[in-house]
């Protein structure tokens, strides 16, 4: 079973080494009950989102903790257009 999150647009996002991004859309299972990606907008400008997949994220305190590094991250898909 999964452990039901709280994901806020505009929420910082915590890497292994520190400030990765915010939340910048979250994209739901077809039943609406489960998020499956999280498009992430990294911490400087003129970046694209990345499309992190949900099972990287957990919810905490200081908002969510993406378990990956800073290169990882970098190297997600680019997000798109909403389908």
């Amino acid at each position: 079973m999964r452990e039901a999150m709280e994901i806020a647009i505009g929420s910082a996002v915590q890497g292994d080494g520190g400030f990765v991004g915010e939340v910048e859309r979250v994209d739901l299972d077809p039943s609406g009950h489960f998020a499956t990606h999280v498009a992430v907008r990294p911490r400087h400008e003129g970046g694209a989102a990345r499309r992190v997949p949900a099972a990287l994220l957990d919810t905490g305190a200081g908002g969510l903790t993406l378990h990956c590094t800073l290169e990882e991250f970098e190297k997600l898909p680019a997000d798109g257009p909403v389908r």
